[in-house]
């Protein structure tokens, strides 16, 4: 029986192995949200959420604007079950650089 069992969970091990990126999504007119599941990849919860970060960056970089306002949440899983971080975020135009003097 457990030899049974096991070649029943073989495939939803398989499918969380993997890490996936999910799309940026629009939430309203200045709100984004993208999310990263590490799967069962070794990460920490900072590597994972960096991740995240830097796809919600680069979004708001492709539209010639600024990453703002970000709100990081987790599904606060341990152990071998899969991190996943979400950042909701707006993106700002980007704020003007004071001249340098000297």
């Amino acid at each position: 029986m457990p030899a049974r069992l096991a070649l029943l969970l073989l495939p939803l091990a398989l499918l969380t192995a993997c890490a996936s990126s999910g799309a940026v999504k629009q939430l309203d007119k200045d709100r984004y949200q993208v999310s990263y599941n590490a799967g069962m990849k070794p990460m920490t919860w900072v590597e994972i959420k960096n991740v995240a970060r830097q796809q919600a960056e680069n979004h708001c970089a492709s539209m010639g604007l600024q990453y703002a306002r970000p709100e990081v949440t987790s599904n606060k899983a341990t152990g071998l079950l899969p991190k996943e971080a979400i950042i909701t975020f707006s993106c700002d135009e980007p704020k003007a650089v004071p001249p340098r003097k000297g």
